[in-house]
Formats: structure tokens, sequence, C-alpha cells
């Protein structure tokens, strides 16, 4: 039982792994062609670039194996004989390989139900460690201006109260907002999104100019629009879950500058504010700022570097019509870089179904096979199963069969041993392999034998010992990985073993 446990957590951990060594990739990748893109479309709407570094985010919680005949991974798979992907996937687990045929023809890549070994548990250990370590860090920092806002208390001040209705009116938020203020923090912030609270510190209540004010009531009534405060916490969730990955820090915090610049336009496009005054009113409000401050998603930020480049921004801001013209085509051009995009995976031609490689089977079955391993288990069916890397539903090219330790495979009828081989050449992970060649275009292939009992070239009879079931080769356990090809093609074991013809059991 222990055991199986084991191996059951040493398989949830290596496909941890796998999965996070392509979304690292996959995003990388991404992260770098967003990167042109924005820089290309700098001056294009924030509405746009912010939708873009979302993808990236987006990407890392998306299924590995996403492919679309209009993506960039498949449009990359057609120029080229094999994709990295797919010539990596198939040097460490030779089992994925392309249905279609034992001399590897075109087609989906399938499973077998062998598994990378147990040195994933050691690193999926480290990386709760650090989603731990990080996360706590990240909720510590939040919960300081939690705390501010449990300390502060409520905005009097009927200017301020008049302006905070007259921008709630303004862009249609239902939600209601409670204002704070205290001495506590410099920087205006907003915090919650379904119950929103926006905090003033007292050195902005006490500006004389109405501008300031109306300004930072304005841009923080913008962020409880557009809901960013829920943005933050999922991007916050993403950058502990992805702690070793820089893209999602970098990708979050461009997603932050942008959604500045996006309320920006909101203010301006909503008010009689120049974009000189408002740039004007931002400048004085940061001076109030505390050094080095910045609220969670405040309208100020402690980079000089960045606040000096939202002024410029600002100062190029066009006349409401015309962002609304921008706004428009912002969403629809993000939405269409996200479908060619996002799949990274490398397309797949047409492959052979279950249903098809029945149908290519002799309809009068010509020959008979046994129970390559009589009173065994069957822990892997052949026919659609759910990757154990990607989680999604592929094709299991065999039949898995699990004995009692030291069980013997016997050969599944009268043949010639075509291989018997501890180096076999479609990949060392399937481990010590026989392949019987039946006749008629009928082989039969056994892979993960402990030990072998035949040698090449030797005809053998059907019951006849091929070896020791074993655990060589990539497997979590000791089992035999059993498939039938009929010219050249991968078909079900169950059409030709009798013991099988009534179904097989439940895996």
């Amino acid at each position: 039982m222990w055991a199986e446990l084991l191996g059951g957590m040493s398989a949830a951990a290596d496909r941890l792994v796998w999965v996070a060594r392509w979304e690292l990739l996959f995003s990388i990748v991404l992260f770098v062609i967003v990167l042109g893109l924005t820089g290309a479309l700098r001056n294009a709407s924030p509405v746009l670039r912010h939708a873009l570094w979302g993808l990236v985010l987006l990407r890392l919680v998306l299924p590995v194996g996403l492919t679309s005949p209009l993506s960039i991974g498949s449009i990359v798979s057609q120029g080229t004989q094999a994709t990295g992907a797919e010539a990596f996937w198939m040097g460490e687990w030779p089992e994925l390989q392309a249905v279609g045929g034992a001399a590897g023809r075109g087609g989906q890549l399938t499973v077998d139900a062998t598994e990378p070994s147990s040195s994933g548990l050691p690193v999926v250990a480290l990386w709760l460690v650090g989603v731990v370590v990080v996360g706590a860090a990240l909720v510590r920092k939040r919960r300081r201006y939690g705390r501010a806002i449990r300390n502060a208390e409520p905005v009097f001040d009927t200017r301020a109260r008049s302006l905070a209705e007259s921008w709630r009116a303004s862009f249609g938020v239902r939600r209601g907002v409670r204002l704070v203020t205290s001495g506590e923090l410099g920087t205006p912030f907003t915090w919650g999104s379904v119950r929103p609270v926006v905090y003033l510190p007292e050195a902005v209540l006490r500006q004389k100019e109405a501008a300031v004010l109306e300004s930072v009531i304005g841009h923080e009534m913008a962020h409880i629009k557009r809901w960013d405060d829920l943005q933050l916490v999922l991007q916050l969730v993403l950058s502990a879950l992805y702690f070793f990955n820089p893209v999602a820090w970098l990708a979050a915090g461009r997603m932050r500058e942008e959604s500045e610049r996006i309320c920006d336009e909101l203010v301006l496009s909503h008010n009689d504010l120049s974009p000189a005054a408002y740039g004007r009113c931002i400048v004085a409000v940061a001076r109030l700022g505390f050094p080095g401050e910045a609220g969670p998603m405040s309208a100020l930020s402690n980079s000089k570097k960045t606040l000096q480049t939202r002024i410029r921004s600002i100062m190029k801001l066009k006349i409401a019509a015309t962002r609304r013209l921008r706004v428009a085509y912002s969403l629809p051009t993000a939405f269409a870089f996200g479908v060619f995009l996002l799949p990274m995976a490398s397309g797949v031609p047409s492959r052979l179904s279950p249903e098809a490689a029945v149908a290519s089977a002799p309809q009068a079955m010509e020959i008979a096979l046994a129970n390559p391993m009589p009173g065994s288990r069957v822990s892997a069916a052949w026919g659609p199963m759910i990757h154990p890397f990607t989680g999604e539903e592929v094709h299991h090219r065999g039949i898995d069969l699990m004995g009692r330790v030291g069980a013997q495979i016997h050969a599944a009828g009268d043949g010639v041993v075509e291989e018997a081989t501890t180096e076999y050449s479609g990949g060392a992970d399937h481990g010590t392999v026989v392949v019987l060649d039946h006749g008629a275009g009928i082989k039969t292939f056994y892979s993960h034998l402990a030990s072998l009992a035949v040698q090449r070239d030797q005809r053998v009879s059907r019951g006849d010992v091929l070896g020791i079931q074993g655990v060589t080769g990539k497997t979590t356990g000791p089992h035999l990985h059993f498939e039938v090809w009929v010219n050249g093609e991968y078909v079900d074991p169950a059409l030709y073993v009798a013991d099988w013809r009534s179904g097989i059991p439940a895996r």
C-alpha cells in the first residue's frame, strides 16, 4: 500500500514538474513576443497593451497541450520535421509517439501508462516551500494596507464626498464606496472590490487646489470601475505560484503600469481637466507621499522613471472621442492575438482514431492471441485515457498489465522473435523489449521486462516464456506494456486476445 501511495505521489510530482517546465518555456517565449508587440504599439491604447500582458499570465494557467490549427505552435510545427517540444518529448518519453504506425507516421501524441521516476518529489517539495514563503511575504505586505484601512477614520469632508458621488455616477459604479483617511500612509489607494474603500491621506484632503482632490478621487474610482484590486489579487496569486518564473512578476508589473494609464485616460475622458492640469496634480500628490511608498493599486508609483513615463503619456492623451475609438479595437485585437499566440503546443495532423484502428484490422481474425500474462490485472486499457502530464484526453496505443512479483511473460502466439533487447532502438525508456512477428502482418510488442528468456530470430510457440515482468525503463511500478500491430498500425489488443474480446476490465 505504501509503495503504491509513494508511486502515485511520485507520478503526480513528475507531472507537476513537467507542466512547470513547459509553462516556463512557453511563458518566456510569449513574454518576448508581447514585449516586442507592446513596444511597437506604444502609441496604441493602454487597454490593448494591458490585455497583451494579461495573455502572458493567462498562458500560465492554460493546459500545456493546448493546440489550434491557426496558432503559432501549429505554424511552427508545419515548417519543421519535428517541433522542439515533440523532439524533447520523444527523447524523454519515447512511448509518447505518433499514432499512425510503428514506423512513426505523423499523428497525435499518445501515451503509455509508464511515467517518469520519482525525481520530481524533492523539486515539488522545494516549490511548496517557496510558495509558502513568497505567499506569506505578499500577504504580510498587503495586510499592512488592510490595517491602515481598519485604523483610518471615515471622511466627513463634504467636498470629497461630493466628488466621490459625482465620479461614481460618471463611471456607472453601482457598488457602495467608502472614503477613509489617516496620516499613517502618504499614498492614496483603493482596497477591495465588492465593497471597495478609497484611502485618502490627510495631506491630500488638506490640499487647497480643488483639482488635486478631484484627480485623486477620480483616478481611484476608475480603479473601482475596472475591478483592478481583484485583478491585483489574482496577479499576486500567480506570482506566488510561479515565484521561480520571472516572467510572472514582470508581466504582472507591466499590467499594473498599464492599469494606471487606463485610469488616467478614463479620468480625462469624463472630465474637463486638461492633461497638463491633471499631470500637475499627479506630480503634486507624488510629492506628498512618503519616500518609496506605493499603495497596492495606487494612483502613484514609487518609481521616478515610471512616473515620468506616465506623465509623458498623459500629455499625449487625445480627446474622448479618439479614446473611445482606440478602446473599441483594443479588446478584439487582443483576442485575435490570444487565439494565435496562446496555443503554443504543435498542431496535430489527422490521427488514427480508435474506430479507424478497429476498421483497419482484418475482418476475420486471422490469428487468435493468448493473454501474455494470465492472472494479471489490466491497469490501463487501449483507447482514450487521461494524459498523465497534460491532463488531456489522448489515445493509449496498448494495454498495461500488472501481475504478481516475478510473473512470467508469455508469447501471445506462434511467431519469430524480431527483437529481444535491453537497448531497444525505439528508446531506452521502454526498458527491456521483445517484439514477435506472427505473420499475416501481425506483430506483438512487450516492454519493461526484468529479464529475457528468448533471443533474436528464435522461433517461439504460443505460451512460451519470453521473460519476467519488470520495471526496466521509466515506470513507477512493475507491469507489462503490451501492444498489437497490424500492418504497421496500432490496434486494440482485445480484438485478438480471446480473454478480452468480451470486454477489458476497468483499469
